[in-house]
């Protein structure tokens, strides 16, 4: 947790805040504003809280991802456990075809004629 209260991550901290706040007063000011006759506000009035949204998910994320290098190596997170990494349906054909090759003869490249 001290991991979080480093300078830089206390300007993150601040920075995500002041961002946040900015964006709800921004939605707020566009609502009075679409109240008061302004149609194109209305769509601004619902995007900036949108924007606000989205800066508290990269924040608590980032602050995630920075108190998970604190867990033990091997450590399991308690909940859902870690899903299987994603593979192709063909990779198994491609390793096969990539053993099986025959390497290329060198070729000059296209398009060089000095």
């Amino acid at each position: 947790m001290r991991r979080l209260l480093t300078p830089p991550w206390i300007v993150l901290h601040c920075f995500a805040v002041v961002l946040t706040v900015a964006f709800g007063l921004l939605g707020w000011w566009q609502l009075s504003r679409a109240q008061h006759g302004n149609a194109i506000s209305w769509g601004y009035a619902f995007e900036w809280p949108l924007f606000a949204v989205f800066t508290l998910t990269l924040w608590i994320r980032q602050m995630r991802l920075e108190l998970r290098k604190d867990l033990p190596e091997g450590a399991t997170r308690r909940g859902r456990p870690e899903p299987p990494p994603m593979t192709s349906p063909f990779e198994s054909a491609i390793v096969r075809a990539r053993e099986n090759a025959e390497p290329e003869p060198h070729r000059p490249a296209q398009g060089s004629h000095a």
